[in-house]
């Protein structure tokens, strides 16, 4: 008997193939949507993020509010301006150091931080993210004792037009 006159031989070629094909796209999606992020210390990361919850909580439950405001469409290699404002019952916190750090998500290469200055309601800073792309921006504020923070994730692309980190949303992210 042939292998083509085989009924069972020919399910067997056609889960192979079929196989093979899911394989090769499954590595073809993973390439295209992994973000090259790598942490080394994922339980010791997970516990600190988990005393940042923590912070939070004791400080949503004293009156803190913590706004931090970024431009809506964050454009590369233009200069906008981001603005924090950190009060409690109304009263705005004062000489504080407030540090925005901005980081790419895919690692420290082109990390950098930039003081910003009160204007005797926020405080401001003006940035120009140097690459196009998904960042992450930190904002740290500390007065003696006291510490507070908040984070965003943000997309620096051309102009409004640019598709920039969408590109795969729909297609790979849900």
């Amino acid at each position: 008997m042939s292998v083509q006159k085989s009924p069972v031989m020919m399910l067997m070629l056609v889960l192979f193939l079929a196989l093979v094909v899911a394989t090769v796209w499954r590595i073809n999606t993973a390439l295209e949507s992994h973000p090259g992020m790598v942490v080394e210390d994922a339980y010791e990361s997970g516990e600190r993020y988990g005393e940042v919850l923590a912070t939070k909580k004791k400080l949503d439950e004293q009156g803190w509010m913590l706004e931090f405001l970024a431009p809506e469409l964050t454009l590369y290699q233009t200069p906008q301006t981001y603005r924090v404002s950190i009060s409690q019952h109304t009263e705005v916190l004062k000489d504080a150091k407030v540090v925005i750090d901005f980081e790419r998500s895919v690692g420290p290469k082109n990390r950098f931080s930039v003081p910003m200055k009160f204007d005797g309601s926020l405080y401001t800073a003006q940035v120009s993210l140097p690459l196009k792309g998904r960042w992450n921006a930190t904002v740290q504020i500390n007065k003696g004792s006291f510490s507070h923070g908040d984070f965003k994730e943000l997309c620096a692309i051309v102009d409004k037009n640019d598709k920039g980190c969408d590109r795969y949303k729909g297609k790979y992210i849900r």
